[in-house]
């Protein structure tokens, strides 16, 4: 498969539309981020999209979690609570 090659135009807050034909070919979607490098000596910017983190890839990378989401909301309730009282 040959790459999609067309061209842009820079706007006046610097934003570059990527053409449909490479977003397409590359998986893009809004919201998508993106690595940005200046390859000064050939003159060129390259775009390297950054790889989406799927959620169970996530999941442990803050350290063991010894209560659910409901606990943890239950607790912050009452740090709440709390904490309007004391004013």
């Amino acid at each position: 498969m040959s790459a999609p090659h067309s061209s842009t135009v820079l706007s006046s807050k610097g934003q570059i539309v990527i053409p449909m034909p490479v977003r397409k070919a590359l998986g893009l979607r809004a919201g998508d981020r993106m690595a940005v490098e200046m390859d000064a000596k050939r003159r060129r910017v390259v775009l390297q999209p950054k790889r989406r983190r799927n959620w169970r890839e996530m999941r442990g990378a803050f350290g063991p979690v010894d209560q659910t989401t409901s606990q943890i909301l239950a607790e912050a309730r009452r740090e709440e609570i709390e904490k309007e009282d004391r004013s």
